[in-house]
């Protein structure tokens, strides 16, 4: 029986959803998953946390828990201005497999309470970054950064396909778009960009960002042995319902700090797009969705709402307290219920990722360093862009001609799974 001992760091939504996502992996003979300790700045969130998940150790600092509980796996998942500081912890401490929410960090400034143009925020948050890679890097951990939409089904069908299509010179990504939005996250830090790192460019566009940077990244190493990295940027980041009547935000989180409309338009260093929005404007619930134009083939996702399950209730109190899909607001009327949200938002695989990389020692998560750095570079940029009229802004100081990656910092297409029946 191998263990493998998981951390979980931070107890709202993320915490919650990745602890269950755990519960919820595909079974694996001779191991065992004990959630060894949880952690949140304040004990009693920590202990409430645990209580209602039945985990026997409940801890206030990052620390005491790494020393205590020694765990395989650590999950950072709470609050953005935590997460450099957490991982580099973790490191330092030789966790073997960091699994770190997006994004990654967030500028070193906000804290500080200072203030600064996009572009200097943009180069003070690489640096930053480079200095928690570093640390990764050094310690001989594995970083998985924990963007789930690389980890849909959907997107595990693409690279599936461009596999094949490699076989045959084809599998150039041409075109991608994508969507995430709700009616604004419910965290109480989302409004607060010293501990956010900003609204929903920041922490929404993320998301769809993620699976066109992989796919990218994916297709150079079929068709030529290394990633095909993001090259220049434009964007623009707007907050849309902080300038509209009060009425205008009944069915909203209106923010007053941070943007609740993100765009950001992405040229990859072979003249390919992507295109990704965020946004808390979003009336009906949660809306996922990503779609990438290929030279072989066009692929739709539509991950949340999909109409595979459809279901009509005249009165709301009849569900009870079942939330039908993310953020949906009334379960009355006609609605199209999402099962398993965890599995079919990427949670649990991405969990698997995590433990079999806890497990074999020569595997590589397939979201990585790379991911993180990327993202973050086209994050940052975006921001920049924005502030100039959406000029586009050059990143490839920090992509092509930047910091280099090692063979076990790169994903590993073949490793990714399957998803089709074979013929």
């Amino acid at each position: 029986m191998k263990q493998i001992r998981i951390a979980i760091c931070g107890t709202g939504f993320a915490g919650d959803y990745t602890l269950r996502s755990y519960s919820m992996m595909p079974h694996q003979n001779g191991v065992e998953l004990e959630i060894a300790g949880v952690v949140s700045g304040r004990q009693e969130n920590a202990q409430r946390f645990a209580d209602q998940h039945g985990v026997t150790n409940a801890y206030s600092s990052h620390e005491e828990m790494l020393a205590e509980a020694k765990p395989h796996i650590d999950n950072i998942c709470c609050a953005n201005f935590a997460h450099g500081p957490y991982t580099m912890e973790a490191a330092r401490a030789g966790v073997p497999v960091i699994v770190l929410e997006k994004p990654p960090v967030i500028w070193p400034g906000f804290p500080d309470g200072r203030t600064a143009s996009a572009e200097t925020r943009k180069r003070e948050s690489m640096a930053y970054l480079a200095e928690v890679l570093d640390v990764v890097r050094d310690s001989g951990s594995r970083l998985l950064y924990a963007e789930d939409f690389v980890y849909l089904d959907g997107i595990k069908g693409i690279v599936e396909l461009l596999r094949e299509a490699a076989q045959q010179d084809k599998g150039r990504v041409l075109y991608q778009r994508g969507v995430c939005a709700h009616q604004g996250s419910h965290a109480p830090a989302y409004d607060t960009p010293s501990l956010s790192g900003g609204g929903a460019l920041f922490n929404k566009a993320c998301h769809p960002l993620g699976p066109a940077l992989y796919l990218k990244q994916v297709e150079g190493l079929l068709l030529r042995g290394c990633p095909i990295r993001p090259v220049r940027v434009s964007a623009a980041a707007l907050q849309v319902l902080k300038h509209q009547p009060e009425g205008a935000g009944d069915h909203f989180r209106v923010m007053q700090n941070v943007d609740d409309f993100g765009r950001i338009t992405v040229v990859f260093e072979d003249q390919t797009i992507a295109e990704v929005i965020g946004h808390d404007l979003s009336i009906s619930g949660i809306r996922n969705e990503f779609s990438a134009i290929t030279d072989f083939a066009q692929y739709d996702i539509r991950v949340n709402p999909n109409n595979e399950n459809e279901l009509f209730l005249p009165e709301a109190a009849a569900a009870g307290d079942v939330l039908l899909r993310e953020k949906l607001p009334t379960a009355q009327g006609t609605s199209f219920p999402r099962p398993n949200q965890f599995y079919s938002h990427g949670y649990v695989s991405e969990m698997c990722d995590a433990v079999q990389c806890a497990l074999d020692e020569s595997r590589v998560p397939q979201s990585g360093p790379l991911m993180a750095w990327d993202t973050m570079a086209v994050l940052m940029a975006a921001y920049e862009s924005s502030d100039a009229g959406s000029q586009f802004v050059d990143v490839s100081e920090y992509t092509t001609e930047g910091r280099q990656f090692e063979a076990r910092e790169l994903p590993s297409p073949e490793e990714l799974g399957t998803v089709f029946q074979r013929q």
